[in-house]
């Protein structure tokens, strides 16, 4: 069997935990602890959280959801090599972080590794499409910045089959 690795990247509170728990069909290995700092929410993954789906007879999928932060950067060395696809998710409702999106360009650098990378962007359901049209271009400009090419699209990480979505966009665009 074929064994592959999908990396999903992302600010803290972008839905990282949840999309590896949603697309998992083993109960997933979550690294998630009290945070001792206010960071907008109660938990923060301090290590890898892993999850696996098997995508056909002779394909299976492992999915490393990594910690945000730089400072955690030691953690993104770990899946980032050989990887299938990298998956950035990007939370609607808050300025995104470009400078750490910057960091985790330049340090995974689908470009230079000709890694599929797609961008999805959580929290939108309450987001009206002008407001989620320009996150989605000041995406693109830090892509285009990093001569990256991917598609932009918005993803519910709790919903079985957004998540699963993205798989099949990955899927269309590796072949």
């Amino acid at each position: 069997m074929d064994y592959q690795k999908l990396a999903v990247i992302g600010e803290v509170g972008s839905g990282k935990t949840q999309l590896v728990q949603t697309l998992s069909e083993i109960s997933p290995f979550g690294t998630e602890v009290k945070s001792t700092i206010d960071i907008g929410k109660e938990y923060t993954t301090v290590g890898i959280d892993y999850g696996r789906i098997t995508l056909s007879n002779d394909m299976a999928l492992g999915i490393y959801g990594v910690p945000g932060q730089e400072r955690y950067s030691f953690l993104w060395e770990f899946v980032n090599w050989s990887l299938w696809g990298l998956l950035i998710l990007i939370k609607y409702g808050e300025t995104p972080d470009y400078e750490n999106l910057d960091k985790m360009l330049t340090f995974f650098s689908p470009e230079k590794t000709q890694t599929t990378c797609i961008v999805a962007v959580t929290h939108c359901e309450d987001g009206d499409e002008l407001s989620i049209a320009a996150l989605g271009q000041e995406v693109r400009a830090m892509l285009m910045h990093h001569n990256v090419v991917a598609p932009v699209v918005n993803i519910d990480p709790r919903s079985q089959e957004s998540a699963k979505s993205l798989l099949v966009l990955f899927n269309a665009l590796n072949h």
